[in-house]
């Protein structure tokens, strides 16, 4: 019989290592080409006591593209949504996205509001 730490622990990593494949992968999207329409980088301040003083830096960028007719707005880059600790950092995510430049979007099929500029590669294409 496993101790109740043991269990937490499993239960953890049970967690843990279902979310090691965080984002979809390129075959399970399709792609389009779209245009970046905003890209800056947004302060939000901490108000926990902890980091009193300290800001978070979060690359914006929104981007438009259009499936079967229709036009999509979206602002995800990845799958995750980054904070930086400098703006510089956040800059350089907004530096490779300037307003006007051409991208390719991937979009989920089923639903296509759901879009990224960054996917990750399947495992098949690293070899």
């Amino acid at each position: 019989m496993l101790s109740l730490l043991q269990r937490i622990i499993c239960i953890g990593l049970f967690f843990f290592t279902s979310c090691i494949s965080f984002g979809p992968k390129k075959s399970e999207m399709q792609s389009v080409t779209g245009k970046i329409i905003q890209s800056y980088v947004e302060k939000k301040h901490k108000y926990r006591s902890v980091y009193k003083g300290h800001n978070d830096f979060y690359p914006h960028v929104q981007y438009e593209y259009e499936v079967d007719g229709n036009i999509y707005l979206a602002e995800r880059i990845g799958f995750w949504h980054n904070a930086y600790n400098s703006q510089a950092k956040a800059e350089t995510i907004t530096n490779s996205y300037p307003v006007g430049k051409e991208v390719i979007v991937y979009y989920d099929k089923e639903n296509p509001t759901k879009a990224f500029l960054e996917v990750e590669d399947d495992a098949s294409e690293e070899d």
